[in-house]
């Protein structure tokens, strides 16, 4: 298997028992540093409006989340398409629900895509194709965050003025959302960097390190070989489809946008102010960005305490804005981790169900309803096996 795959696949073997010790950590930690802001902050306030909180005013960010998720397995399906991969909408949906429970359980955020490339390689696709589609979303991603700063940026430097101590918080992350697109763009454009950095290491500790986990001593070569291949995936997405990314671009831009009303809305009911949407989606984009470099797992915990100090700032309601701030991670983080958790757990994808037809378009060759019968017989194998 290639070193991408490798890599994914450390991620999607996990065990039940391990997975479950992810989940509980994350929503600890959550738990822990909520508890803790509320204390420090004003908890007068965050009890008597957390006590005001309608229905609606969870499901509100559920549902955003929901609707994104249908957007993004769109696009996959239109990204793929451009290799000749006609990808299932299921297929395509799956990915980015059970991407975003692994982002929500592993430190920092960092297991989501490396899951999301194990995963169509394991259905039977070119591994290499898989990469470049779910790094181009990366690269996209980050520069949608871009696109924000700079569309909203006279707004949002004026946040710096109003937001007190948390002015730090956003400077931090106007530093390090430029910095990553440098460093995205490098590794972007010379993707081979990686293949030649992998093999200055082979022979170091850490390159023995890392030979002694994956159980492959030709790991170095296997790594270069792939990171040349890369380079001319990407080339043929973004060389000859640009229009296609901009698309992509705009339609991200788009997600960012929802993800943002799912704690905007909460944030104007329940603290009564209202601040510039254009204002609150530049602040967004930079505390999510700083919050990814605590390595907590799903960065919680360290999402509320960014977002808390700075919208406190900004509303003048410390307490209330911690309220619209768990709330919406209530929505649109922790629920998502129970509906992850359930379709990784009971939904199966099947494995090397895609191949290449006379036509020389890739498509899924097993149904469905196949794939759940071979499992089922499966494991009424292994439970013979037991008795």
């Amino acid at each position: 298997m290639e070193a991408k795959s490798e890599l994914g696949a450390s991620i999607g073997s996990k065990s039940p028992p391990k997975l479950l010790k992810s989940l509980f950590i994350a929503v600890l930690a959550g738990l822990v540093i909520n508890a803790l802001l509320g204390l420090l902050l004003d908890f007068e306030e965050f009890a008597s409006t957390l006590a005001t909180v309608r229905l609606w005013e969870v499901m509100l960010p559920f549902s955003l989340v929901i609707l994104v998720y249908f957007i993004d397995a769109i696009r996959f399906k239109v990204l793929f398409r451009q290799f000749g991969i006609r990808l299932s909408f299921r297929d395509s949906l799956y990915s980015n629900v059970i991407g975003l429970f692994f982002s929500g359980i592993t430190p920092s955020s960092a297991g989501g895509q490396p899951f999301q490339i194990y995963h169509f390689t394991k259905l039977g696709l070119d591994s290499t194709t898989a990469t470049n589609i779910v790094f181009s979303r990366l690269m996209v991603s980050n520069l949608a965050q871009v696109v924000v700063i700079v569309l909203f940026a006279g707004q949002g430097l004026s946040l710096l003025g109003r937001s007190g101590n948390a002015a730090f918080i956003l400077g931090i992350g106007l530093f390090m959302t430029l910095a990553a697109s440098v460093l995205l763009f490098f590794v972007f454009a010379r993707p081979q960097v990686i293949g030649r950095f992998a093999l200055a290491i082979e022979a170091s500790k850490l390159g023995r390190l890392i030979s002694r986990l994956s159980k492959d001593e030709h790991w170095a070569e296997k790594l270069s070989a792939w990171s040349l291949g890369l380079g001319d995936s990407f080339s043929h997405l973004w060389a000859k489809r640009l229009w296609l990314v901009l698309l992509d671009l705009v339609v991200h831009v788009l997600d960012q946008a929802l993800w943002a009303i799912g704690l905007y809305v909460p944030l104007v009911v329940l603290t009564g102010t209202t601040v510039p949407f254009g204002a609150f989606l530049f602040a967004f984009n930079l505390c999510g960005f700083v919050s990814t470099f605590i390595p907590t797992p799903g960065a919680s915990g360290s999402i509320e305490a960014s977002y808390s100090l700075v919208l406190g700032g900004l509303t003048g309601a410390p307490g209330a804005a911690l309220s619209a701030v768990i709330l919406w991670r209530f929505g649109s983080y922790y629920l998502h981790l129970l509906l992850g958790g359930l379709v990784y757990f009971f939904v199966r994808t099947g494995t090397s169900v895609y191949s290449r037809g006379e036509d020389g378009i890739t498509r899924r060759t097993t149904s469905w309803r196949a794939v759940r019968l071979r499992a089922a017989a499966k494991r009424a194998a292994a439970r013979g096996r037991t008795s």
